[in-house]
């Protein structure tokens, strides 16, 4: 994705993209040269692992020395950040923002250091602080996704099943314009409509039952009207693929959603959630086969809350944590490659929090960081998939 003052460009193989010298906007692309590339490697050679080099004055890379067998060794030039890597294709790269991640001094500078964007709840919703999320997004020139408006799982006080349609409908109405028109222009996109499908349609909800099929369009047309500018997104579950296990949901995802752009609604895109299992996932063609089709709508696709669990794995931790980074690097590789394809955002940055373990669904260690913030291999997959490796 780029700014209004910025044309994407793909980087040129083989060549790594500078540091910006701004964080405000997107980075465009400026290829280093082959002279200053060797100067870098050698640099980082006298100076070690994780040496940082200056390649031209302005791009901070790194080099890695990476065993992946015994008997091979690996000299890697790398970005400084995953946020420098994503904004030199112009993606964006965030994580689930809370309390504990935005208050706790520990994690705060890999936040902000790694990730261009967060994802929220925003508004009048129970343990949220949704001015938090916006003022430390707007202090360190990143983007805020609020999530989600309409969803089964998490129904505002002010609607409820003992209402009539009528006294229903306009408190959808209300909540809606009320929360979106909060953050106008501070919100660059919603989740508008969140996991409304399953395996028979549309999923029975309060606002199935009260409003009809027509709830999912009246909600994006009431998040348009509140915030004419801001991306509207349909996000969900298992719908990840166009083939295998998740195909008849993906289907219908995507039915809904071609639908909706025929009658002139005003959905911009769609997010798939990638909540993987590593014993068992998607084929990353087949998730690069649903992008594509999604963008032939005219729909921007993204990643939108993405974690990998490794506990199922009958492995060892060190092999669990590599058939995690293949699977991080392999899913996010086959996307970016897709036109329409605009970011990627984890469901958080470190196993010290995440939703996974919160919920008793742990033990595990589902994201990029481990609970010391110490980047895991799976962090080193992004990245190579992020420079085209």
């Amino acid at each position: 994705m780029t700014t209004d003052t910025e044309e994407e460009r793909e980087p040129e193989p083989g060549v790594e993209a500078p540091r910006a010298s701004s964080r405000r906007s997107f980075l465009k692309y400026v290829s280093a040269t082959a002279a200053s590339a060797a100067v870098g490697l050698a640099a980082g050679a006298a100076a070690g692992q994780y040496a940082c080099i200056l390649s031209p004055p302005e791009t901070i890379t790194r080099i890695e020395t990476v065993t992946r067998t015994v008997a091979e060794t690996f000299t890697l030039v790398y970005m400084d950040s995953l946020r420098l890597a994503a904004e030199a294709r112009g993606l964006l790269i965030g994580s689930l923002a809370d309390e504990m991640s935005l208050n706790d001094e520990r994690f705060r500078p890999t936040l902000t250091r790694e990730f261009n964007s967060l994802t929220g709840s925003l508004g009048p919703i129970e343990g949220e602080d949704s001015d938090a999320i916006i003022k430390f997004a707007s202090q360190n020139q990143m983007k805020v996704r609020g999530t989600a408006l309409i969803w089964h799982g998490g129904i505002p006080d002010s609607l409820n099943s003992g209402m009539s349609v009528g006294a229903f409908r306009s408190a959808m109405e209300k909540y809606i314009r009320e929360v979106v028109g909060l953050y106008r222009g501070r919100v660059f996109a919603w989740d508008v409509v969140n996991e409304a499908v399953d395996s028979d349609g549309l999923r029975k909800t309060v606002f199935l039952e009260k409003l009809g099929e027509g709830y999912v369009a009246e909600a994006f047309r009431l998040a348009h009207e509140a915030d004419p500018d801001a991306l509207l997104f349909y996000n969900d579950y298992d719908a990840e693929a166009a083939g295998g296990l998740q195909k008849a949901k993906s289907d219908r995802v995507y039915e809904l959603v071609k639908k909706l752009v025929a009658d002139g609604v005003p959905v911009h895109g769609v997010g798939l959630q990638m909540h993987l299992f590593a014993v068992e996932y998607p084929k990353p063609e087949d998730i690069a086969a649903n992008v594509r089709r999604l963008a032939a709508l005219g729909l921007k696709v993204a990643i939108s809350e993405m974690d990998v669990r490794i506990k199922d794995l009958p492995l060892l931790m060190p092999e669990r944590l590599e058939m995690q980074r293949r699977i991080y690097h392999d899913v996010i590789a086959a996307c970016i490659r897709e036109k329409g394809f605009v970011g990627i955002t984890f469901w958080g940055f470190t196993d010290a929090h995440s939703w996974i373990n919160e919920m008793g669904q742990g033990p595990d260690h589902p994201l990029l960081f481990d609970e010391n913030c110490r980047p895991k291999p799976a962090y080193w997959g992004v990245m190579d998939a992020l420079l085209g490796r």
